[in-house]
């Protein structure tokens, strides 16, 4: 028997595409991927290496930092232990990138490198369901999505949840898929507790992200699983509930440890006014009304024109740029999900449409009601969007051609294929002109980092740096055992750089909380007792510096000036260093 006659058919997908994409196929893939590199990299480093936006990005790094160190999931400034806002989700993928890399990798490309997987996971996904047309035109969309670009390179954990999400979509396709099937039951098992796992690590990443489960509810109702016999469901549920509770089980013991009740949240211990309160974080008024930061639309007006690619226009008129994916991609959105659910024999497809809907509804429906705004909310739930576009395009642009084939069609179907055409033009140009905006950008060097590194490698081991920088920022950019920092001043004048955590532990402890609280030189406008402290490590030999930010208002300057002349008439204040961010000086006591 010849070798040809002996080889056997590659296996295919439900699209009826092979299950391994040919070389023409990665090679496209390869430069979508490419492409979402290119796009993240012109846009600049700076904020991901500040770790901003303040204060979320500096808690996950710090938390992260502190797991790595076996800390636990925590803050630690100033010589105390906090608990973080944020659950241990997205500083356990950090602490692990952390612990293989170190500091030869910054944290946020950990967001960088998933939110890659997550392009190649949705090519694959859409591919192998809605075929190669559908799987190239969904990556694309995403790699050209300008919330997926800009958390690309955030110590945010939006794209990296974007990332788990679409692994349990693959767990749950395998799950239920005809392999599956035919296959042993520990195997069915198996995959139905990793989208458990997968799940519940969604969720200690962030606890809305619970509403997966509605999703997977929805799937299950719309597209009954077949050879649906008892045993076979309560083995599935078995596997999915033990799946996610391993991960939830690991927050809750970390909540008991570090904020004293396994259902405590970092949120209410750093925010009470807000999340303490009943009414304020989740509120019908948040529907329609004012939300933060500076939404005067309310929730459902930006969520709705968002999904509906028209967010452009709430912006500003002179940029009508969009911030998930351009309207075309939204009208190709419902054409791949009208096709996708009519459709008849594609029960694996119309599950995974259903399960990414009833995702998408229940986290949107949610955030309707939260007292803050923001797209990359919803982001993780959004995969669905992207691949009905690329599905909705690959229908779309069939029909079209079949309609010019056919020398017999109708006004109505001419007028329907010129529409697809347009919607293709308007695609492209709306993705290009992203892309264009993107690579025309000058992305700035960030100054305060760079001029952090150049200090860690001159100040002593030793050293007591005094700052009006966060001191959890000092404690990840100038590591040292032996360091001390101590803060100038309580005062967040929302600056870029100064203090929040450590305001929010001053008026903590003003309003009636005795826990520890880092040291400050200025506890108001006078000098506190921590001068003498300094005066005395001065008298111990201890070398003790002033590292200042440079202000961004005049208020603040005016503030920071009063404080400089208080510490001149204790100390002697020698410059050693200064730029346009920080300026360095050394405190030795007057004789």
């Amino acid at each position: 028997m010849s070798r040809a006659k002996s080889s056997k058919p590659p296996r295919m997908t439900p699209s009826g595409v092979p299950l391994i994409p040919g070389i023409l196929e990665w090679g496209i893939v390869a430069a979508i991927m490419q492409l979402a590199m290119v796009m993240v990299k012109s846009t600049g480093w700076r904020r991901g290496l500040e770790l901003m936006p303040w204060p979320d990005g500096l808690e996950y790094a710090a938390s992260a930092v502190n797991l790595a160190n076996g800390r636990g999931a925590v803050l630690h400034f100033g010589g105390y232990t906090y608990p973080s806002r944020y659950t241990g989700g997205y500083p356990a993928i950090l602490g692990f990138f952390h612990g293989i890399f170190g500091e030869h990798l910054p944290l946020f490309f950990a967001s960088f490198i998933l939110g890659l997987l997550s392009v190649f996971g949705i090519f694959m996904l859409a591919r192998a369901y809605f075929g190669r047309a559908a799987g190239a035109i969904a990556a694309l969309t995403l790699a050209l999505s300008p919330v997926f670009i800009t958390y690309s390179y955030l110590v945010m954990s939006d794209v990296p949840t974007l990332c788990v999400t679409i692994c349990a979509a693959v767990m749950l396709v395998l799950a239920t898929s005809d392999y599956a099937i035919q296959s042993p039951s520990w195997m069915r098992m198996s995959a139905w507790l990793m989208f458990g796992l997968f799940a519940g690590f969604s969720t200690i990443i962030r606890p809305t992200n619970a509403v997966i489960l509605v999703g997977l509810a929805l799937c299950v109702l719309m597209v009954p699983l077949e050879h649906r016999d008892l045993p076979g469901i309560v083995k599935a549920a078995i596997g999915v509930a033990i799946g996610f509770a391993i991960p939830v089980a690991w927050q809750l013991h970390q909540n008991a440890i570090n904020l004293g009740s396994a259902f405590a949240s970092g949120y209410v211990w750093w925010v009470p006014e807000v999340y303490g309160a009943g009414g304020k974080t989740f509120s019908i008024a948040y529907l329609f009304g004012p939300t933060m930061p500076r939404n005067p639309h309310g929730n459902v007006v930006v969520y709705a024109t968002t999904i509906l690619g028209l967010d452009g226009m709430l912006g500003d008129p002179g940029d009508s740029r969009y911030f998930l994916y351009p309207f075309a991609a939204a009208v190709f959105a419902i054409v791949g999900f009208i096709a996708t659910l009519r459709a008849t024999g594609r029960s694996a497809a119309r599950r995974l449409i259903w399960f990414g809907l009833g995702y998408l509804a229940a986290l949107t429906g949610l955030y309707c009601f939260y007292v803050f705004t923001d797209v990359a909310f919803i982001l993780p739930a959004a995969f669905v969007l992207f691949i009905a576009a690329g599905s909705g395009a690959s229908v779309a642009n069939r029909w079209m051609r079949d309609v010019f084939r056919n020398r017999r069609r109708s006004a109505g179907q001419f007028a329907g294929a010129a529409g697809v055409i347009v919607l293709d033009l308007a695609l492209i140009v709306s993705m290009a002109s992203e892309a264009a905006v993107r690579l025309s950008a000058r992305p700035a060097d960030s100054a305060m980092v760079a001029s952090l590194e150049e200090q860690d490698s001159t100040l002593p081991d030793d050293a007591t740096v005094v700052s009006n920088i966060s001191l959890q920022f000092l404690e990840l950019y100038l590591p040292g055992e032996d360091r001390r920092f101590v803060g100038l001043n309580s005062l967040d004048p929302g600056e870029r750089f100064t203090d929040y955590h450590l305001h929010r532990l001053y008026e903590k402890r003003a309003s009636g909380w005795n826990g520890a609280v880092p040291p400050v030189v200025f506890d108001g406008s006078q000098m506190s007792a921590e001068a003498d402290s300094l005066a005395s490590a001065m008298g111990a030999k201890t070398p003790v510096f002033l590292l200042l930010a440079a202000p961004e208002s005049d208020d603040y300057a005016g503030v920071l000036k009063t404080e400089l002349d208080q510490l001149q008439e204790k100390f002697t204040v020698e410059p050693i260093s200064q730029n346009k961010v920080v300026a360095l000086y050394r405190l030795t006591a007057r004789n």
